[in-house]
């Protein structure tokens, strides 16, 4: 049926007006390019919702000049990297969300070959690329397997955090082919994300270390393993390499660069009362570093101090260093409060400081300020900074755990 005349379909946006010219060192633009300008923004003009003003949109052909511009300007910018579809050449785009999505829902599928950059020392939620071969893989079940892998991390985030897992906070997106099984997996704890993607991805690398525990005791764990295309040795279908810094990660309803296999959700860990999210919700949802705008803890997890892992009060704005003490308590509120009572000494009270706790063995490590009596030395020590004592329990935890 015809559209009235009042009633014109929107154009879809042309790759050249969504990205425009990359600032330090562009190129050529076509004659026509004028004429597409003004074309474009008299469809714009026409949108019930208008772009809002001093929304940033700059393009460059450096991922260094993108993130610079990104933090010299005003929080809330949003680093994306795609490939110029005249050059061929990747380019980076820096504006908010919402800006990138007003433009983006109007490209034509085929031309969606976009990627959120996970910046270093940004939060982020926690996400998993999951992959393997169908073909040297022949009979392997990857919902199955898939399941297999949250019901491992729901224990694995309960041991750590004393985070109960709700399947209904994980995102699943798709692109797998008749070759290969591809998914993707955003977590979204509410009012809660890592401090980092590297804190999430050693957190990730615990949680693979402790299937490869496992495996030897449950063999229904060998479902998670699958052969490469490169060895014959069976590795976990969990890809480890996605938490490197400023990593780029495919964005929902994009494909590849010279593929046709466009990341899709499946909502198979929807709620049953949850209606299926739109397709803004969803772009904004699948956003790894979009995190709650109520977010209000900041996980980080260090193999290098052990199996530590602790909770660190958020603060968007002034993110702390990764040595920090700032800490809030521990899953054992009874435990603290009994540490604490007797870290105190006449008029001079101690307080805990920040704490570890070592899962596989059942030990929860203090740190305490305010007071520096220490009974293995029998007096108090020298400085607040001295934590020899500390230290030296941590390493023989962490000892402990590698000989197990």
């Amino acid at each position: 049926m015809a559209c009235p005349r009042n009633e014109q379909r929107p154009r879809e946006i042309a790759a050249g007006i969504f990205y425009g010219a990359p600032r330090g060192g562009g190129h050529q633009q076509p004659p026509r390019l004028l004429h597409l300008l003004r074309d474009i923004r008299s469809d714009l003009g026409q949108e019930s919702t208008p772009i809002a003003a001093g929304d940033a949109w700059a393009t460059f052909a450096r991922q260094e000049q993108a993130l610079q511009y990104a933090d010299c300007h005003r929080h809330g910018l949003a680093v994306f990297t795609y490939q110029d579809h005249t050059t061929g050449q990747r380019r980076f785009l820096v504006t908010s969300h919402l800006e990138f999505w007003r433009r983006y829902e109007k490209m034509h599928g085929s031309l969606r070959h976009h990627y959120e950059i996970i910046r270093e020392n940004t939060p982020c939620n926690l996400y998993f690329d999951l992959e393997f071969n169908r073909h040297t893989n022949q009979g392997a079940d990857g919902d199955a397997m898939v399941d297999l892998l949250l019901q491992l991390l729901a224990s694995t985030l309960y041991e750590a955090f004393s985070i109960r897992y709700n399947m209904a906070w994980t995102l699943e997106l798709d692109s797998s082919t008749a070759d290969k099984f591809s998914r993707h997996l955003i977590l979204r704890i509410p009012n809660t994300a890592f401090r980092d993607n590297s804190h999430a991805g050693e957190f990730v690398a615990h949680l693979c270390s402790r299937i490869h525990v496992l495996r030897g005791r449950d063999k229904h764990l060998e479902e998670l393993y699958v052969i490469t295309d490169h060895s014959s040795t069976p590795r976990l279908f969990v890809d480890q390499a996605v938490y490197s810094r400023n990593r780029c990660f495919r964005l929902v309803f994009s494909a590849k660069a010279g593929k046709t296999a466009i990341l899709v959700p499946t909502y198979r860990f929807a709620s049953s009362s949850e209606v299926v999210m739109d397709d803004i919700t969803t772009f904004m949802q699948a956003l790894v570093c979009n995190v709650d705008a109520n977010c209000e803890t900041l996980l980080t997890f260090d193999r290098g101090v052990g199996l530590a892992a602790g909770k660190h009060p958020k603060s968007l704005s002034n993110i702390q260093p990764q040595h920090s003490v700032a800490s809030e308590a521990s899953p054992f509120g009874a435990v603290d409060a009994f540490v604490e009572s007797i870290s105190s000494f006449g008029n001079t009270p101690g307080k805990i400081r920040n704490w570890f706790w070592f899962s596989e063995l059942g030990i929860i490590v203090y740190n305490i300020s305010g007071n520096r009596f220490c009974e293995r030395v029998g007096r108090q020590h020298k400085s607040n900074n001295d934590l020899e004592c500390s230290a030296r329990l941590a390493q023989r935890c962490t000892k402990l755990i590698s000989t197990r």
